[in-house]
């Protein structure tokens, strides 16, 4: 056996992995992936958590995968299909008003005017600034990272006003600033904290909020959709992908460390025992886990090693998916039947207060005592995923820190949490807790030990400001290129980030190909 039987191996078979291993493959190159678990796309993949239903344990819904590598890697020839959902967001408030946010502004606008005037004109301009701020930042997400300078440079004039926003302002004031409204204000607030462990007051939540309003489905900008059949036919199609053109995938191959000599990376070892030699190493595991376990003994700067050790990823969230045996029963629009208030995604936030009241609890330690809660219903649009007759909902829920004060997650704790989601959804819905036919609940412990995620961030660390482009995950390595030769960072913990986007492996596979080509 040749001493370099792979040009690349890459660790983790995420979709940021297998993004890479399609780039790397299409370029004429022998690629190895490697993944622990039983099946690919980490935490974007499919289960069956109660028989007949199909559900993607931690994402759920699409928009930020970028369009150039659903073009590049084929994805729609692999199985890869989303459609836009509609409305985008369904707000109920506990007097029983609620909004519907549509896929067109039109519509919303029309619907903002019946609690709000006022609300109704500012919609399209708060709508305004984040256009605005994509058509700036969105062509660096498949770029090296700028540095900060750079990066501010970008905004001049006007736009200057967008900068300091989106870098240092809170959510909270800027929704105060655009909107009178509770009702809008309460509908917002949640959009600057998701995956993140910060509340709508923190500074730096805006930009958040923009991270989650850059993407498309189909060509329609800012919009969210689901996948047909789940949020794992995304990594199941760059699978597909990826084997039509030559790369071997291995599952339940766990990378215990890395093989170094004299500074360069020569393959990994894994667990088992057996080494596996390369060319260079594609790291698509998060950064602490890439330079504290795998890289550890290789003799790396101890002033880096500590930056890498700072690097946020404390994580307060708390997934819940449900069977159900009917769709819930809203007092505020009511109805079992499949409809508008069950197509889109449901935003349990009532107040302007919630969402930040959810997140003092959690700095004190505590499971929030009223959770902010993102549900959604796909089986009302997709009857495939669960059995005639029944439904799903996937609900995303902040706030159940990782580290607990006084007390540990275990059974009781998680069960603790859950029970609290379902009693707050059912405040909304009174019919909500008797339609649970089952329920599977990950806490923040559970989404690291299951999907590789540190301290169950689905980051791989925090998307606040100080922690992004040539910041992220360490100026030393933003770039990909990391301090042992041939050794690359692929996953979210690196440049743009988090989500289901893609980009970290595009990016880092695009600098592999031109330091192979630099090099001759």
């Amino acid at each position: 056996m040749a001493a370099e039987q792979w040009d690349a191996i890459i660790i983790g078979a995420g979709h940021n992995g297998l993004v890479a291993a399609g780039y790397l493959a299409r370029a004429g190159k022998r690629v190895l992936v490697l993944e622990q678990r039983d099946r690919v796309g980490g935490a974007c993949t499919l289960e069956e958590p109660f028989p007949g239903f199909t559900m993607s344990p931690c994402a759920y819904v699409v928009s930020l995968l970028r369009p150039e590598i659903i073009r590049d890697l084929e994805l729609h020839k692999y199985g890869f299909d989303a459609y836009v959902k509609d409305p985008q967001m369904f707000c109920p408030f506990l007097d029983g008003e609620h909004l519907f946010f549509r896929a067109s502004t039109e519509k919303t606008v029309e619907e903002i005017r019946r609690l709000s005037p006022h609300d109704a004109e500012m919609y399209p301009k708060f709508l305004e600034f984040f256009d605005r701020a994509s058509e700036i930042l969105n062509p660096i997400l498949l770029e090296e990272p700028p540095s900060v300078a750079e990066l501010a440079g970008r905004f001049k004039g006007e736009d200057e006003e967008i900068y300091r926003r989106l870098m240092f302002g809170s959510l909270y004031d800027m929704l105060a600033d655009y909107f009178e409204s509770d009702y809008m204000r309460a509908a917002f607030a949640g959009q600057g904290v998701i995956g993140t462990f910060i509340g709508p007051k923190t500074p730096g939540s805006v930009y958040v909020m923009w991270h989650h309003m850059f993407g498309e489905v189909n060509g329609e900008k800012g919009m969210w959709g689901y996948v047909r059949g789940g949020m794992g036919r995304i990594s199941f199609a760059m699978a597909a992908s990826a084997e039509a053109h030559g790369v071997e995938i291995r599952l339940n191959a766990r990378v215990g460390r890395l093989l170094i000599h004299n500074g360069r990376v020569e393959g990994v070892r894994l667990e088992n025992g057996e080494e596996l030699r390369a060319g260079a190493v594609l790291s698509n595991v998060d950064p602490k886990t890439t330079f504290l376990r795998f890289c550890d003994g290789a003799g790396l700067d101890s002033g880096f090693l500590r930056r890498i050790g700072q690097f946020r990823t404390e994580s307060a969230t708390f997934k819940l998916n449900i069977a159900l045996r009917e769709l819930p029963n809203f007092t505020s629009v009511p109805g079992t039947e499949p409809a508008l208030q069950h197509f889109g995604s449901c935003e349990i936030s009532p107040t302007p207060d919630w969402v930040q009241n959810a997140y003092e609890d959690a700095q004190r330690g505590e499971l929030s005592r009223e959770p902010w809660i993102e549900a959604y219903m796909q089986s009302s649009t997709d009857p495939t995923v669960a059995p005639p007759g029944t439904h799903t909902i996937s609900m995303f829920c902040q706030y159940a820190p990782y580290h607990l004060k006084g007390r540990e997650w275990n059974d009781a704790t998680r069960d603790e949490m859950a029970d609290r989601i379902i009693a707050t959804m059912t405040r909304f819905a009174p019919n909500f807790a008797g339609a649970v036919i089952d329920r599977q609940a990950l806490s923040p412990v559970d989404i690291e030990a299951r999907y590789g995620l540190p301290n169950g961030n689905i980051f791989q660390g925090e998307i606040t400001p100080d922690q992004l482009f040539s910041l992220r995950p360490a100026p030393e390595v933003a770039r990909y290129r990391t301090p042992v030769s041939g050794l690359y960072l692929c996953g979210s913990g690196s440049h743009p980030g988090g989500g289901v986007m893609g980009a970290p492996g595009h990016n880092a596979a695009q600098a592999l190909l031109k330091d192979w080509s630099a090099a001759g």
